[in-house]
């Protein structure tokens, strides 16, 4: 049961979403903290920081998901170039989704991102699951 929930690739949606979430969560933990830490003492720009943040998280997470989440159905640059193409979209909706939250709300710049992140997981998963992984 054990190597079933932790080593064997899921065969499920179900369970592909839930190593995901859990995928994500440390993806968006390291996305958070870099844009924090960025934000907050190194005077950048929450568009700047939010750009550097999103792409090592994704690198964090594409490197979890190829070994423990999904099968890839394509070769591997081919794959890259779609998990780029997605997560280019994934950052347009996190700067649109900042820029409606900071510039128009005036949200806090980290509660906007933590918000954002929510909607760009949702994204992230499902163009992921159709495009590039079954």
């Amino acid at each position: 049961m054990i190597r079933l929930l932790l080593i064997e690739r899921p065969k499920t949606a179900h369970m592909q979403f839930m190593r995901y979430f859990f995928v994500g969560g440390t993806a968006a933990v390291v996305d958070l903290l870099v844009y924090t830490v960025l934000l907050k003492y190194a005077g950048f720009h929450y568009a700047s920081a939010a750009f550097v943040g999103y792409m090592l998280g994704l690198a964090w997470n594409h490197l979890l998901c190829i070994y423990w989440v999904f099968e890839s159905k394509h070769h591997r640059s081919k794959e890259v170039m779609m998990v780029f193409l997605i997560a280019l979209g994934g950052l347009l909706w996190t700067w649109g989704i900042l820029y409606a939250l900071i510039s128009l709300f005036g949200v806090d710049e980290v509660i906007a991102k933590m918000i954002s992140q929510i909607i760009v997981l949702l994204w992230n998963f499902g163009m992921r699951k159709v495009y590039v992984f079954h």
